[in-house]
Order: C-alpha cells, then structure tokens, then sequence
C-alpha cells in the first residue's frame, strides 16, 4: 500500500486545496414559517387517518405523513391559509388523540447554503517550485474494494493530520481503531461519494454504503451533495484517500448520506425531520448532523430536538454541531443540538502562532544535529520534507550581523512590501529573467523578521530570496507570529521559528561554517482556544451545552470538485467528534450513548485564556482526548452538575463515581473555577475579559479510596460568587477535578446563574413600534390607518358613510416589532379594542396628522375642529363584546398571525395585520386599536399575570377604503 510521509500530506493542506472555505455557520438560520402548514404528532395511525381525510375534505393537502417507532406524525397544508391557525386548533379539539402541533418551518443553511472564501484566506494555486500551476491529487472513481487495512494509518506511513494529534486520535489509529465495521449515518447536505476520499462509489461495499434524497429536489437516489458542506463532514468524520495520505476519524467505518436540502441550501422542517428517522431506521449506531433548525427553539421543546433526542433515548449517539453564532451571547445553541442527551459540539483551533513542526539543523563540524520548533506560517505552503538543505543568511547579504540589537528598531508593516525603496533589495543581478541569479535554488533562506536595514523589510528580503530561486524560507524572531506573504510563487515552505534557533544558526553561518536542516516531523499540540465561530450556552433550562469542543478552524476536507479545503465552523467539530464517539465505541464495545457522553466528557481538558479556564457555556467539558475516553476506567455520573438560578436552586447533587479496574484506586477531588460571565449589559461576553468570582463550591470528600468494580459517592453543594450584580445574571461554572492513582485526570463541569430568569427583563423596554407597509412610515399616536376594503360576504363599514381624510395613511397592512433582550417560552402580540360597545355610546377619537383632526363616529354637535371628517355609523365604531376574548387580564379580539409564538429565542419579532381576524373573512371593525405584546417569563406560570411583561403600541384608529 502506497503511503506519504508527513510532510507531503502537509503539502495537501494548502496544496490541494482551490480555496479555504467557511463552513456556512454550520448551523441553518432559524425557521420561516410556512403559512397555513402544520406538523401534528398522533397517539396512533388511525388518528393521523383521520386527520388527513379531515384536511382533505376541507380542501386542504397531506403534505408528509410519517410513520415511526420515534415519531408518528402528519404534515399537511390547510386551505385557507388566513383562518389555519384557528383551523388548525379546531382540528385539535376534534381529534383529542393529537398529541401535539406545530407549525411548519422553512430553514436556510446560512448562508445561503453554500460554502463563502473568507475575506482574509486567499485562493492558493501551488504547483511544482517555479511554475505556480494548480496541482490536484488524481481522480479516484472506481469502488476501493476492501476497506483498509485496521492497521492502515499508524506507523510511519501517513502522518497524522494536528486537529488528530491535538485530540489524541493518532493513539487510537495506532492501536488499530479506524471505526471498523461501525455504521455512521450523516444528515446533512448530502455526500458527493465520487470524491476519493469516500471511495468513488455508492452502494454495499462501498464507504458510502446507502442513504436516501429526502429533500425536495431530486430522486430518492440522488444523496449527491451540491453545497459542499455534507461532503466536508463526512471527508472530516470518515474519508480516507490512499492516493494523498488524506485520512479522517473513523476511515473504516461505513457512512449512510441522508440528503435534506436542496442545491440552495433550503429544507422544510419535515425533510430535517425525515432525515433523522431514516437515518435511525437504516441501523445507523451513530448519527451526525451540521445542520440545525436554528438557536429559536427551546431544547426540549422544539420538534426536531425532540425527535432526535428520542433517537438517543433508543440507543443511538447523536452528535450535531452547536452552531456558529456567537454574536448574540448566550443561550443561543442551536437545534437540535440543544435536545437532552445530544452532544452538542463546539470549536477549537490553535493558537495564532502554534510551533507544531519540529526541525533539525546540523553543523558542519561533526556536532550532533540540534532540534528547533518550525511554525509552518498560515495560509502559505509549508511542505518542509526530511530533505537535508543547506542555510544561506539572507539578512548577512544586506550587511546584518546575527547578534545586532534590535531594540528600538522598527518594526515593518505591510505597506513595506509596495516600498518606494524596493529598489535597495535587488542584490545578486544575474541574467535569468527576472533579473536575479539563481544562487538560492535548493538552498534554505534564513531571514530575520525584524531586519535592522530599515530600507529593505523582511517582505521585500523574503521577495528577493524568492527570485533567487528559494523554495523555502526560515524567518525568526523573539516572539515567533504568523507572517503574510502576497507574492509566493514557486515557494515549497515558509515557517517561523524562535531566536534562540535562528540566532543559533545564523551565527554559525557567520562563522563560515555550512549549515543544513530539514524537517523532522509533527509536534503534538493538544491545547487549544475557542474558535470565534462557537455558539454559547447554555439552554434556557441550565442544561449545560455545548458538550465538547473538537478543532474546527482551518480544518483540511474534501471539497466539491475532487481535491481538499480548509473547512472552519463547528460543522467540522462535529464530525470530528462523532467519528471519536466510533473509536470509543469500537474500544469500548459498545454504543450506550449515556457511557459514550460520559466518558467522552469527563476525559475532555478544560481549556485555559490568558492564564483563566474558559467557561464552561462556552466549551462544555473541554477539548476531546479520543484515548484517554476510550480507556478511561472510571465512570462517573451525571456527567454534568446544573446548579440552575436562584429561584431553582439545586442545594446538593451527588456524584458517584465507579472504578471498573481490577485494582484499587484513590482519587483526589479538588474544584476548578471558571471565568464567570455576565449573560446581560457590558462587554464581558465579547471581550472574553469575564469576571473573576468562583462560586462556594463544597465537597463532602475531597479524598477516596474505591475497591476494584466498586462505586462511592461525594455530595457536591454550590453558592453564588460575592459581589455579583445579579439583574445581569451571572453564570458561573467550573470543573468537580478527579484525579486517579493511575494517572487518570477527569473533570465533572458545573454550571449554576447567580439571578433569576423568571424575574429578569424579557421584553426590550423600548417598548413595540409598528408601521405601515409598503410605506414603512411610522405608525404615532392617534394615527388613522385606512386598509384596503377586502373582499368578502362581510364588510367592515358602509363605504358610503367614510371619506378620505386628506393626509391619512393607506396602508395594505401594518406591521408590529420588538425585540427579545432573553427568551420567552411564549409569546403573544394582541389586537386591543380600545372602544367596547358595552361601554356605552362610542367616544369620538381624533387623528391629529400635519394638523389635521379626523373624528371618527358620529358626529359631536356645535363641534368647531377644523380638518376633514370620516364618518361611520354608530353601531361600526365600537367593537362588539361577543368577539372579546380575555387572557391573563388583557381584552383583544384576536392576535397577530403567527402568534402565539412558543419558545422563542433572542432577538427581534414583528407580525403584520390587514385588519382581518382568525375566523374568515371577518374583519375588525373600525375602531381605536393598539397591540398588546406579552412574553412569559422564563420559567413563568402562563396562568399567573405576574409572570407576564408586557410592552404597547400607539394607539391608532383602523378604518377601510370606500
């Protein structure tokens, strides 16, 4: 079998690749509504019978009709897309055997569901030294036969890629688990399976083995992905091509590819839904999804988590991305990854600077030869090979001696490498092409990043090495960081290393005697920080999510178009993850996904930020370590610790832990604090600055003994941090530390909130703006709003007794909006009558616009206002009590379509009214109106007023067009 050494696959990193990708969020925007369209859930077939035929009859459509162990259900859309809601409750109180309801969402994978370049990355075209021609591993689309061998990527063969070393899955290659056997299925955007990294062919005895096309585009055979992004999971969860050494988690295992978007990235809550069942009735042991129906919907409650959440319930592992959107803070994972017992995935990449390759330089004195750590530079190529090469000092050509002082010297910019004084960096002219001798060829340039010649910078030295033929570059300096480099063509490897090595080498240089070096191989870097596109926790219940966190930031993976990308988001994180959740299983022997997330959790390292533990909302039980969980002896639950807020507060919880070893084991048990972070006002969350309070966390042991196959238990107690203002609900967390007798460090996280969700502002205070459409004006107080008389048995007024107000607003609807400053487990937005008819005679109400009075109702005798008139009849002017209905306290004839809106997440709401009410073609009356919107309390009683906040509209007057 044909293997490549670690430096040629390091080549394919950038080499391979067309472009660097974004991972398209990694999550799908949250849901559209699609009018008139429900999701029901039956107690039984029959029921769902009866329903459809009920929709039929009533001219409506069955859309889906799903029939499942896991859910059984309908999907259909009612005829009369303005009176479904009430149609769709009329339907629930005739069918009591409707377990549930929901309305149909439309969701995006964001965005526009197709990989973006980021702005920063740039298109790398790498060819042979000199040529700059785009070079692609050759097409492979003939089916691979057997899988590889369980031995197949350890030794010395194929280098293993860094997110693999920093999370320990090399040690878990090297011990033969490749995922043999194992049964993955991926819910996504489909899986091109032509790609030679997932074995050229579809069907049995291929790597992608079988799957389904649920969207609704295409034939049920046709899992092809068109979006890229299905593709990268699955090359990143379990591809492997011999050809280029590109090898993923789980190569052995086989991928099921169940396709539920189309080619623009959309999908229909049902297609995501369909999906997952297929998946969970094709046999898969474990299923992995980037995909999500968005950070709106609560974690237990939302339709998709609920379904997939009851796939683990069954026995089956899911591991879906946590999402990508971090600009909103916490509590904003995604769904379904935010569904009980799912693990929710979060992102880690390097530091900005990783020194992960090392080198060896020898001298030609017979010295032995002396190692250095090499950071190959981002975004450039950096195949350094085992090649010995010798050293040329680019900086002693310009007259710089290795031990010159440096300090106060300036330091170059980006703007040096267009410098007017390029000119002063030609040396060496020779007769090639481009006006340089070819002295450098096969050599090593050795370039100080801070020259001390100001007038040729280290831009324009590593410029001038390249057009003496350099392939390589060495750059060094005291405090090594990524270099940018716009024009590379022909260079092999540019890489940074510190001045300890690079003064080294070039004294020994200056001392006139030949240096070589070359590469050695790859440092394991296993710590990491947060990548910036990482959603937050945790649920609105204090469930702790994300779970984990893997690399996912400039990760190599298939791409399109046969050849290899980086991917970043935490839709590379994920499957990263699952295919460790394989390697576990196949050590382990089993796939009880409780055992898996524990132990994957507790053998995960929190992460630390200038010298400070990384919150757990933020990176959960902390960067996976594949080995250590797929050995771990002792098991621990729960394998989290929520504390909840103050109004919830879990006084103790009770750990036990088991050692399953055949030998006695003593643990150690100490507490590790977190950042705290407020989740309302300041800039903590941004910043990442935090807030240094750690909670009072007790332990009734703080030193075991447990006997071979014996458990014990150890009472946990949290109190708040002092000093916290808890009106910005502080989250503290930190890590219950258990540190064995035979070496085995694992953390339990804790999560607790030092305020209250139920008494914390929901609602903006700002209060609910409403304007028209298509105008956009603002709706003010007492404004007139003429809709468009509609057409109908019932019409609101005589048109014969309105006239048209001159400067009065015509609108075809009016829209309300407000924002979520945190949650609500339900939202209304009221239609408020402001005149009852059983109040008495109408009261006469004035419009005052650009001067003008607008009485509205009958008229008032010897009235003197000036301004025009619109006139209704007495019996049109007031609304009638028989169409009131009250909730919580507040009277409104109806509420906005949409609403009521359950479990809504962060963020801006709006709805929009024509003056219709939820029955058919019935319309309010003219009248005084204003809206009404409530949202219910996090953790708030619906039936207790208290538990509601409330924020109005202007008032403004409803008539129609004559």
């Amino acid at each position: 079998m044909a293997r490549l050494s670690w430096s040629v696959l390091a080549w394919l990193g950038i080499a391979g690749a067309a472009s660097t990708w974004a991972a398209a969020n990694a999550t799908e925007s949250p849901g559209t509504p699609v009018p008139g369209a429900f999701i029901i859930e039956c107690e039984s077939s029959q029921v769902c019978e009866s329903v459809a035929k009920a929709v039929e009859e009533g001219g409506g459509t069955v859309r889906h009709t799903f029939k499942s162990a896991i859910f059984n259900g309908l999907s259909f859309q009612l005829a009369n897309e303005t009176t479904a809601e009430g149609d769709m409750k009329a339907l629930a109180a005739q069918f009591t055997g409707i377990k549930g309801n929901w309305q149909l969402q439309k969701v995006n994978l964001a965005p526009g569901g197709k990989a973006e370049k980021q702005p920063e990355d740039k298109t790398v075209e790498e060819g042979q030294p000199g040529e700059g021609e785009e070079q692609r591993p050759e097409e492979k689309t003939t089916n691979p036969g057997r899988l590889l061998g369980r031995r197949a990527v350890d030794g010395d063969g194929v280098e293993s890629p860094w997110p693999h070393l920093m999370t320990h899955i090399d040690k878990l290659h090297k011990e033969g688990y490749t995922g043999n056997g194992i049964k993955i299925a991926v819910v996504d955007t489909g899986v091109n399976h032509t790609h030679p990294a997932l074995g050229g062919c579809f069907g049995p005895g291929c790597r992608v083995a079988g799957g389904e096309n649920v969207s609704k585009q295409g034939a049920k055979n046709e899992t092809i992905d068109c979006s890229f992004h299905g593709t990268a999971v699955a090359g990143v969860l379990a591809g492997y091509d011999e050809a280029t050494g590109f090898v993923g988690v789980a190569p052995n295992a086989t991928i099921m590819a169940y396709r539920v978007t189309d080619c623009n990235g959309d999908a229909d809550q049902e297609a995501l839904i369909n999906g997952w069942l297929r998946a969970h009735e094709s046999g898969a042991q474990i299923i992995a999804s980037s995909l999500s129906a968005g950070a709106e919907n609560w974690s237990p409650q939302g339709l998709v988590a609920t379904i997939v959440a009851r796939i683990v319930a069954q026995g089956v592992p899911c591991i879906v991305a946590a999402g990508n959107d971090n600009a909103a803070g916490p509590f904003n994972i995604a769904v379904p990854s935010a569904g009980r017992g799912v693990t929710a995935v979060t992102s880690f990449t390097r530091t900005p600077t990783a020194l992960d390759y090392m080198g060896a330089y020898s001298v030609g004195d017979g010295s032995e030869p002396v190692e250095f750590l090499l950071s190959p530079t981002r975004d450039l190529p950096d195949a350094w090979g085992n090649k010995e090469r010798p050293l040329h000092d680019v900086d002693a050509d310009f007259g710089d001696d290795p031990d010159d002082d440096l300090t106060g010297a300036r330091k170059t910019t980006r703007d040096d490498f267009k410098s007017k004084h390029e000119e002063n960096c030609k040396l060496s002219p020779g007769g090639s092409s481009n006006g340089f001798a070819q002295d450098l060829v096969g050599r090593i340039a050795l370039i100080r990043s801070t020259p001390v010649t100001k007038d040729c910078s280290f831009f324009h030295r590593a410029r001038n090495a390249i057009g003496r033929g350099a392939a390589h570059i060495v750059a060094w300096e005291d405090k090594p960081q990524d270099i940018k480099l716009q024009d590379y063509q022909g260079v092999q490897a540019i890489g940074v290393t510190t001045s300890d090595a690079g003064q080294a080498m070039a004294r020994a240089l200056a001392s006139g005697k030949p240096v070589t070096a070359r590469g050695t191989g790859r440092v394991r870097i296993d710590t990491g920080l947060i990548a910036y596109a990482s959603a937050y926790g945790p649920t609105w219940e204090l469930d702790i999510k994300p779970d984990v966190g893997a690399p996912g930031q400039g990760i190599l993976a298939p791409d399109m178009d046969g050849g290899y990308g980086l991917v970043s988001g935490t839709s590379v994180a994920g499957p990263l993850v699952a295919g460790v959740f394989a390697l576990v299983a196949e050590a382990r022997g089993t796939f009880n996904p409780a055992l898996l997330n524990g132990v994957v959790m507790s053998t995960a390292e929190p992460q630390s930020e200038h010298g400070k533990l990384i919150s757990v909302i933020q990176q959960g039980g902390g960067l996976v370590r594949a080995w250590a969980a797929a050995h771990a002896t002792t098991l621990i639950e729960p394998r989290a610790l929520t504390f909840n807020d103050i109004d919830h507060r879990v006084g103790t919880i009770t750990l036990q832990i088991y050692n399953s070893a055949e030998t006695e084991m003593t643990y150690q048990l100490s507490n590790l604090a977190a950042t705290t972070l407020y989740a309302l006002g300041g800039d903590f969350l941004y910043n990442n600055k935090g807030v240094d309070a750690k909670a009072d966390i007790k332990l009734s042991q703080s030193s075991i003994t447990v006997g071979p196959r014996q458990s014990v238990t150890v009472d946990v107690s949290a109190a708040d941090p002092q000093g916290l203002d808890p009106e910005r609900l502080p989250l503290w967390s930190g890590w219950i530390a258990i540190n064995g007798s035979d070496g085995q460090n694992l953390t339990i996280p804790y999560l607790g909130l030092g305020g209250s969700l139920r008494s914390t502002l929901v609602l903006d205070p700002s209060g609910l703006s409403i304007h028209g459409n298509p105008s956009q004006k603002p709706i003010t107080e007492n404004s007139l709003v003429i809709f468009p008389n509609p057409r109908g048995p019932q019409k609101p007024g005589p048109s014969k007794d309105k006239a048209r107000p001159e400067g009065a607003i015509r609108h075809l609807n009016v829209t309300a909006s407000f924002k979520l400053v945190l949650g609500s487990p339900l939202v209304r937005i009221d239609i408020v009558p402001l005149d009852l008819c059983s109040s008495g005679p109408p009261k006469p109400f004035e419009h005052v616009q650009g001067g003008d009075i607008v009485r509205l109702g009958r008229p008032v005798n010897g009235t003197s206002e000036k301004g025009p008139k619109v006139l209704v009849t007495r019996s049109l002017a007031c609304t009638p009590d028989s169409i009131i209905t009250e909730f919580a306290g507040v009277k409104s004839i109806g509420q906005l379509p949409g609403y009521p809106k359950e479990w809504a997440g962060i963020g801006q709401l709006s709805g929009s009214w024509t003056g219709e009410l939820d029955a058919p073609w019935q319309f309010a009356p003219p009248g005084r109106y204003k809206f009404v919107a409530r949202a219910l309390s996090i953790t708030g009683d619906a039936a207790n007023e208290a538990d509601w906040q409330t924020v109005e509209s202007p008032a403004f007057s409803v008539s129609y067009e004559a």
